[in-house]
């Protein structure tokens, strides 16, 4: 199957490596826990569209891991994401056991909803940490940071892409939902380059 030819292919594989190149980019300086903890939540990202990609290109071995890759997307990505955005925002400087109970709440949450099958629990987190995310950002916006105002935009889009379906836009809305966590993840590069930038 070409690549070119297949919209499902091209827009997975155009998520995965933006992903990796933003993580490569822009945050070699973060500090080492924060890094770690934007890197978890771009890793599943990636992970979750390499694996769709493969599954759709006829490996279907796959399918069973990229299950769990939904799976960690949903809850220690979600997780990681809320953890970082608030070192982010409000200059928290994490610790080993704020890294450690990040990861092991989100490993425990994504365990049970592998294992018990209830991935509508996973919507349900993933909504949440995008929810709080967006109110730490609101923190941030209020003490003029310019990296809030991209969490903010980047929260946005990552939540339309979960409704790309009800959009009004002539494409698939699997390939819409992809290049929209696209765009979702540029904007979270421009909030690690604008980090100490004030806004106005």
């Amino acid at each position: 199957m070409q690549i070119l030819s297949s919209p499902h292919i091209f827009s997975n594989l155009v998520l995965s490596f933006t992903s990796l190149f933003i993580f490569s980019r822009y945050f070699r300086t973060q500090p080492f826990i924060s890094k770690w903890l934007w890197g978890i939540f771009l890793f599943f990202i990636a992970l979750v569209a390499l694996t769709d990609l493969l599954v759709y290109a006829g490996v279907e071995s796959l399918e069973t891991i990229h299950e769990i890759a939904i799976a960690g997307e949903m809850t220690l990505g979600a997780f990681c994401l809320v953890s970082a955005s608030w070192c982010l925002i409000m200059r928290y400087k994490a610790g080993t056991y704020f890294f450690a109970s990040t990861i092991g709440l989100g490993l425990l949450l994504m365990y049970c909803i592998t294992w018990f099958g209830v991935e509508y629990v996973g919507l349900i987190i993933k909504s949440l940490a995008i929810l709080i995310t967006l109110l730490i950002s609101c923190v941030g916006l209020a003490s003029r940071q310019k990296s809030a105002l991209w969490v903010i935009f980047s929260m946005m889009l990552l939540a339309l892409s979960t409704k790309s379906g009800n959009l009004p836009i002539p494409m698939d809305p699997v390939d819409i939902n992809h290049y929209m966590m696209v765009l979702s993840v540029i904007c979270v590069g421009r909030a690690m380059r604008d980090q100490y930038k004030i806004l106005f």
